[in-house]
């Protein structure tokens, strides 16, 4: 199957991106009116497109080549933060630094103003080499082995500026250490030389190949040779070709250099070289020895002149205001000789400072805000980007970090050693895979609806040798954190035996361990009050003494009925018992007579009262097909229809009026004394009838969103993108839809339309609706909202989602004209996470002008994974050379290798998707591997 970030590739070279770049900052080009395609190669100049940065803003990553840089340089980029960005500078852990918040413009005059300082951001991103990365204080060590700073240039010099190494099957890392402490990151390196003497006393490198971070998470490889300083940049440039050569450009997700050691073996790589190298090599049978302890770069370090210091600064989470990178600019100038270094720890240094100024600089450091004594929060937390600015990102990552930190510092925990690192997706940038304790982000489910959490991993790092994490509890939404860490610290110092790690104590017990997901009530310990001054402690007792007021244990009460700030609250019910006629208290007449329907709760069930023509009729409360409270829906001479998909019930007998075969229990009603009773045990015609109806109605968050933008995808297709950036509609899974609320003379009207966004979208919600000409809703939306306006919806709704999960099959996406909207959700979804599920999309529309989203489905897969589009026209005109007719079974037969074994979703007219479904149940799908999405109960035909 055909890659297509190597289609576009091919097409033009990524070098070639520049002058369209300068052309669409002269002219302001919007990012949306960019091709993706030239998005994706301006990352060849380090520059990324970030969608969730207000209207579309781009970062800078700027490569610093073994962790070098000076004054003039740093002052340079803060300036441009400044200047140009949102004022902040970020470390990443590969000792590069990132400027956000840059306007199309910006971008010729930034790169032209870094090159003058001497730095680049050339190839920093995509299917390029990485920044070449060493100890940071590399040249400073009183017992380095070898200064490795020249190496990491001579082999930055092999790849910056070359069309040849540019153009690699996807990214590669590449790092060297000169000291014979190997820390965990150099072990999950694409390439690592590390240090050693060989027999004769001479310092050679030990390499290491194939390891990453990421989805597939894997150390390092040895390769069982030793390399000379000299032969570093041959051998480098050796395993390039190969790379080149041999490395799949077919599926994104296995095309690392990892997948290619695990196909030809580290024998493999070792032939390529013998053949390939002007010289032979020298055995090395014995591996690299693991650090026992992680690098400290934070604190005063004396360099080999031992009248000269380093100053290693705690940069919390990695970022700066642009005057404390400018401020240490300055410091460099003033209290040493203008060298700073930045580390792989996301932090920075100042060097070749003199003994005698080592209080003056640490004092104008301390005014900037920056310390040489870091507590151990700051010392052993890391965080990515996240979702305030990274495209992929599942969740928040800094801010989180920084409340969580908080928390527990309230708590008096204390972190001797033990590093917490969160990353707010699967690529694990903050390396959570190496860390004690990783944290992986994702969307957790809750009954207050979908919120970010994390996935746990234990274990990872140093335990004897370097490890990765075990998964330890999934799905850990960001409150419970606290405790859960709190936990499984407070545990490790009481039962660990003496020198044992906290990776080495939980990787021994976590070893038959299954990861269980993590409900709603646990990790939610009593909260105590302390009466005399008001403080809140979270914990299974109460502390010794209050942290506030200094007061004793004896002044804190327990708050019982505490509810915490995430909790619903829900109205009390009548606490009457069960009549001796079997009745149950229900609701106030009043109540009910006013709103016309109720849902209410009776004995832990919901059920939905109805008062038609002076009677009072009582049904289940959700609706069968996907759990919609029927009490919301209209009713019109005592049928309700589902507000969500618009299924008709008669509301005295339970019988669906369409479509047929959904019957819903009624339940026998009874008044008295103003109070409307139920007997929860009877159905109106005494037929047995099963319970297909969820116990409770799903409730769905009802917000009021602004509209950004109005984006014409066909001449009868818009996409409607609303600001929810404050999180207020919250998302779990794809292919779900919201309400939308259209004014009305007689009052107010709710229509469905499907949110075609991803969820990892946090800051947006996308509507894209096709104008019915007679449709009340969608034309008021066509003719009356424009960017500036508001939309009240509630959402997200629906059972008709991916599940990522438990939808673990190949994924078959099939649509019809506007059905298209939930399969993009998905597909986006896929894409943004990384997802291996292989996705085909079949895709029915009329015209050539009737196809949505149709240059962003040919790039979808920029990202990775294995993606098929294919569209299909009844009525193409001559130019048209793909597929034509409708969407059938001999059409999926065709396209999908694993018919049986895949999991479908349908979404288009009734007839269309009844026929697929009988279809593919009759050829061996199961049942529950299909799934359809019907906002209407009376089948039409399909047009398409």
């Amino acid at each position: 199957m055909a890659n297509p970030v190597e289609d576009w590739k091919a097409e033009k070279h990524s070098f070639e991106v520049w002058e369209d770049c300068e052309k669409y900052a002269a002219t302001r080009t919007p990012m949306k009116e960019i091709p993706q395609p030239d998005l994706e190669r301006m990352k060849w100049y380090g520059f990324f497109y970030r969608k969730r940065d207000g209207s579309g803003r781009y970062m800078n990553r700027i490569r610093i080549t073994a962790g070098e840089m000076n004054a003039e340089q740093a002052r340079e980029i803060a300036h441009l933060a400044y200047e140009y960005g949102h004022g902040i500078v970020d470390v990443t852990t590969r000792a590069n630094v990132q400027v956000q918040g840059l306007e199309i413009e910006h971008l010729p005059k930034f790169a032209a103003r870094l090159d003058k300082v001497g730095v680049t951001s050339k190839q920093t991103g995509h299917d390029n080499i990485r920044n070449v990365f060493a100890h940071p204080f590399s040249g400073l060590i009183p017992d380095e082995l070898i200064d490795t700073r020249q190496l990491c240039h001579d082999v930055t010099a092999l790849f910056v500026d070359s069309r040849e190494y540019s153009d690699l099957p996807r990214k590669m890392n590449i790092c060297l250490n000169g000291t014979d402490q190997h820390s965990a990151h150099f072990w999950t390196q694409d390439i690592s030389f590390l240090a050693t003497h060989n027999d004769d006393g001479e310092v050679v490198f030990q390499p290491l190949i194939g390891g990453t971070q990421g989805q597939n998470p894997r150390l390092a490889s040895h390769l069982p040779v030793l390399i000379y300083p000299e032969q570093v940049v041959d051998v480098t440039r050796s395993i390039l070709d190969l790379f080149r050569a041999k490395g799949s450009r077919v599926k994104r997700n296995a095309a690392r250099f990892r997948f290619l050691v695990d196909e030809i073996g580290v024998s493999g790589v070792l032939q390529w070289l013998e053949e390939t190298l002007p010289f032979p090599l020298q055995p090395g049978i014995s591996e690299p020895t693991p650090a026992s302890s992680h690098d400290e770069l934070v604190g005063w370090f004396r360099q080999t002149n031992p009248k000269l210091w380093t100053m290693g600064l705690s940069v919390p989470l990695g970022r700066m205001t642009w005057q404390q990178l400018e401020g240490l600019g300055r410091l460099s100038k003033k209290w040493g000789d203008g060298q700073l270094r930045v580390t792989h720890e996301q932090g920075i240094a100042v060097i070749n400072i003199p003994s005698g100024f080592k209080d003056a600089a640490a004092t104008d450091a301390a005014a900037l805000g920056l310390g040489v004594h870091a507590d151990p929060f700051d010392l052993n937390t890391m965080a990515c980007t996240g979702s305030q600015f990274c495209n992929i990102a599942v969740t928040e990552t800094k801010g989180q970090m920084l409340q969580l930190v908080e928390k527990l510092r309230k708590r008096a925990l204390k972190l001797h050693g033990i590093r917490i690192h969160m990353s707010g997706c699967p690529s694990s940038c903050a390396q959570h895979f190496t860390a004690d304790i990783g944290l992986k982000g994702v969307r957790v489910r809750r009954l207050i609806g979908t919120r970010e959490g994390f996935d746990v991993f234990l274990g990872g790092g140093i335990a004897g040798q370097v490890h990765m994490g075990m998964p330890y509890r999934l799905g850990v939404d960001v409150d419970q954190l606290p405790t859960l860490i709190e936990d499984v610290v407070g545990e490790y110092y009481l039962l660990h035996k003496p020198g044992q790690t906290f990776s080495a104590y939980w990787r021994e017990k976590l070893q038959a361990a299954k990861a269980d997901k993590v409900g709603d009530e646990e990790y939610q310990p009593p909260v105590w009050l302390c009466e005399s001054c008001d403080h809140r402690h979270i914990g299974e007792d109460p502390p010794v003494f209050c942290p506030s007021c200094a007061g004793l244990r004896r002044h804190f009460a327990r708050l019982d009925n505490e509810t915490s700030p995430t909790e619903t609250v829900v109205e009390a019910r009548d606490p009457s018992p069960v009549r001796s006629d079997g009745f149950n208290f229900a609701a106030k007449l009043e109540k009910l007579s006013a709103a016309g329907s109720l849902t209410v709760e009776v004995q832990g069930r919901e059920y939905a009262l109805f008062e038609v023509d002076g009677k009072i009729t009582c049904t289940d409360a959700a609706c069968p097909h996907e759990g919609a409270p029927l009490a919301e829906g209209e009713v019109t001479d005592g049928v309700v229809t589902c507000p969500w998909h618009q299924w008709e019930f008669d509301v005295c007998t339970g019988c669906s009026v369409t479509p047929a075969g959904h019957t819903i229990k009624t339940y026998e009603t009874l008044i008295e004394g103003g109070d409307v009773f139920i007997k929860t045990a009877s159905n109106a015609g005494g037929i047995d009838i099963p319970d297909l109806s969820p116990a409770t109605a799903v409730k769905a968050a009802e917000v009021s969103l602004r509209v950004l933008d109005v984006i014409a995808e066909t001449p009868n297709v818009r996409t409607f993108r609303l600001d929810n950036s404050q999180t207020v509609l919250p998302q779990d899974f794809p292919g779900k839809f919201a309400q939308v609320c259209i004014p009305v003379e007689e009052g107010e009207l709710w229509r469905s339309f499907t949110i075609s966004s991803s969820p990892t979208d946090s800051q947006h919600i996308d509507l894209t609706v096709k104008l019915n000409p007679d449709g009340i809703a969608t034309n008021y939306l066509f003719e009356n909202i424009q960017p500036g306006s508001k939309l009240r919806i509630k959402g997200a709704l629906g059972g008709f989602c991916f599940d990522p999960d438990r939808h673990r099959e190949p994924l078959v996406l099939i649509s019809a004209g506007s059905g298209i909207t939930p399969m993009m959700a998905i597909t986006r979804f896929l894409k943004d996470t990384g997802r291996s599920n292989p996705c085909t999309l079949l895709y029915g529309a009329r015209t050539q002008s009737d196809i949505i989203f149709h240059e962003e489905c040919r790039s979808l897969v920029t990202d990775g994974g294995a993606f098929q589009y294919v569209v299909s026209l009844t009525q193409p005109d001559d130019s048209w050379t793909g597929e034509v007719g409708r969407i059938d079974f001999e059409r999926v037969q065709r396209f999908v290798s694993n018919v049986a074994g895949s999991r479908y979703f349908l979404c288009g007219p009734n007839e269309f998707m009844d026929e697929l479904r009988a279809a593919l149940t009759e050829a061996g799908v199961p049942e529950d591997r299909v799934h359809t999405e019907q906002f209407h109960a009376t089948p039409a035909p399909a047009t398409v």
